[in-house]
């Protein structure tokens, strides 16, 4: 990773949709690319690069098409590795003058990243990543100096440090909001300021201080009560036992572009909204990774009120930060909109000292000041609270309500499982089941991991196994023809053996000859549609896939090819 406990910014790109564009803020700080990263100008030597910011790491690294230009070289290699070590990235540490959001630091410690295996940096534009995290002389930039027998903790310090350096009698934080495409509003205008306030955002330097935990972290993680949805908690147990009671070790990534939790709390939260459904290992696709292949199904026009909870104070999220519009092409060869869960599974990153990741889309809904404190002060976070939860569900209901009325047909949730899946969802009341008429009880749906109760077995591609009675119509891959088939060649079977004339042979022989070629031939059909769907899912899109570094440090590595189900 770039930095001991963090986790570095990923690059996204996402099937491209008309709400979402490119967009810059007023001042140029901040580009808002498609709601997924968040970018700042950085010139060196006097050219231009876009690059991530992310608050999960701590290091600078640039990989442009045609290089950065002239720099002076420490003659330091340094890499930093990404899952087991075949993701990575790797060259020269150099010092150059460089200029961000306002400052110009003459000699500025970075990453020629010559080698880059497992990544494309640059493709959407984005050429690089400045972290706006913790210095430490243990890992990154900063431990490779010193390693390399140069003064690390002098000429390695990080773009941050930098900056508060030259600015002795300002503070030593950095604040920020980030813009959210495809609301009403298309949300206020984003800002990053580096030892200031944003004059419209000063009055979050009078709210509660939260500090970093525990103290002594090197990364932004601090203490949460929990989550809500339409006011009432959400169960959640933490992982570690050094957390204190009824709290929760949130970090907050703006390098990650949603919550990640652990899945039973995500089935916690979804199954408490009308209408949801859990498509479990489903072919159906979310728009943010996870740690698996689950997707929860939401009605496009119901809204997910929920709440983040610090030190006792709600903090409301946009409806449209909690569930996803995508469209995708079904089995029977036709485009279908559907709405998911924007809350993941992380997986690992969610069973250590983490509970929880808040990643973009909870930071969109608050300003946020990070504080490295002083010598007084410990690190700190600040909340100023920018969504106000009546506003945001009347803006949710129009504009999903535009978009409902120019896109592909929307499914209920459950019809929509079953077309794609075969199965029938968790909790669900069978075919024909209206999504707004049928609320599943609140974890019902994690609990159950085979899919509906008259099925057993697993997804996978979309096809399905069942054990209990179904309609050929109930599944669109041609197994349940199949099953009602083998039910026929059964019955004819038994039938045979209950007549004593000989003279019916023939014709049996006959009609189980003419049953077995349709079985084949629907087989035969449904692998065909299982492998059209395969490849008809929409075009190629970059996904991240959060990891563990081999230092055992949270990581994500970015371009891993999206697929129906993504490589883990």
């Amino acid at each position: 990773m770039l930095f001991s406990a963090a986790l570095p910014a990923v690059f996204l790109l996402f099937s491209a949709n008309p709400l979402f564009v490119a967009a810059d803020d007023i001042d140029d700080d901040i580009k808002n690319v498609q709601n997924n990263r968040y970018t700042s100008t950085l010139t060196l030597g006097g050219k231009t690069i876009s690059v991530i910011l992310d608050t999960g790491s701590t290091d600078l690294w640039l990989n442009p098409y045609d290089g950065v230009g002239s720099f002076e070289s420490t003659g330091v290699s340094h890499e930093i590795h990404y899952g087991e070590g075949a993701t990575f990235i790797n060259g020269t540490i150099g010092l150059a003058e460089i200029s961000i959001a306002g400052h110009t630091i003459p000699r500025q410690a970075f990453i020629n990243a010559t080698q880059v295996v497992g990544l494309e940096a640059c493709s959407s534009g984005i050429c690089g990543l400045v972290g706006l995290g913790f210095d430490s002389p243990t890992a990154g930039i900063e431990k490779a100096l010193t390693d390399g027998g140069l003064d690390g903790p002098t000429i390695g310090k990080s773009v941050l440090s930098s900056i508060f350096d030259m600015n002795p009698d300002k503070g030593r934080f950095f604040a920020f909001s980030l813009s959210r495409l495809g609301d009403v509003k298309d949300t206020a205008d984003a800002s990053l300021s580096i030892a200031e306030y944003d004059p419209k955002y000063s009055a979050v330097q009078w709210l509660a201080k939260r500090p970093v935990y525990p103290p002594t972290a090197k990364s932004w993680r601090i203490l949460a009560d929990g989550v809500t949805v339409d006011g009432y908690p959400v169960p959640w147990t933490a992982n570690a036992a050094s957390t204190p009671s009824a709290n929760h070790i949130v970090l907050l990534d703006t390098g990650t572009t949603n919550i990640l939790v652990r899945p039973e709390v995500r089935d916690a939260i979804y199954s408490r909204v009308p209408g949801a459904f859990l498509a479990k290992n489903s072919s159906l696709r979310t728009s943010h990774w996870g740690a698996d292949h689950d997707a929860w199904i939401v009605p496009c026009s119901t809204p997910v009120n929920f709440g983040a909870i610090f030190g006792g104070q709600p903090y409301p999220l946009h409806p449209l930060d909690l569930t996803d519009m995508r469209t995708q092409v079904g089995p029977d060869g036709v485009n279908y909109t559907y709405c998911v869960g924007s809350i993941t599974n992380g997986g690992t990153i969610t069973t250590g000292s983490t509970d929880a990741l808040y990643g973009d889309s909870f930071l969109r809904n608050v300003y946020t000041v990070f504080s490295f404190g002083d010598n007084t002060t410990s690190p700190y976070v600040q909340f100023l609270s920018q969504t106000n939860e009546w506003e945001s569900t009347q803006d949710f209901a129009h504009v999903r309500q535009q978009q409902l009325a120019t896109g592909a047909k929307e499914l209920n949730p459950t019809d929509l499982i079953r077309l794609f899946d075969g199965v029938s969802p968790p909790g669900s009341s069978g075919s024909g089941s209206s999504s707004s008429d049928s609320t599943p009880s609140s974890g019902g749906s994690s609990s159950n991991t085979g899919g509906s109760s008259s099925s057993s077995g697993s997804t996978t591609g979309g096809s399905s196994s069942s054990s209990g009675s179904s309609s050929s119509s109930d599944c669109p891959s041609g197994s349940g023809s199949s099953k009602v088939l083998a039910g026929n060649l059964a019955d004819s079977a038994a039938a045979s053996s209950d007549s004593n004339s000989s003279k019916y042979w023939p014709i049996i022989i006959g009609l189980l000859a003419a049953n077995l070629l349709v079985v084949l031939v629907l087989a035969f059909l449904g692998v065909v549609s299982f492998v059209r769907q395969r490849r008809s899912v929409g075009p190629t899109r970059v996904h991240y896939v959060p990891t563990k570094t081999k230092d055992d440090s949270l990581m994500r590595s970015s371009f891993a090819e999206d697929r129906p189900y993504a490589d883990n």
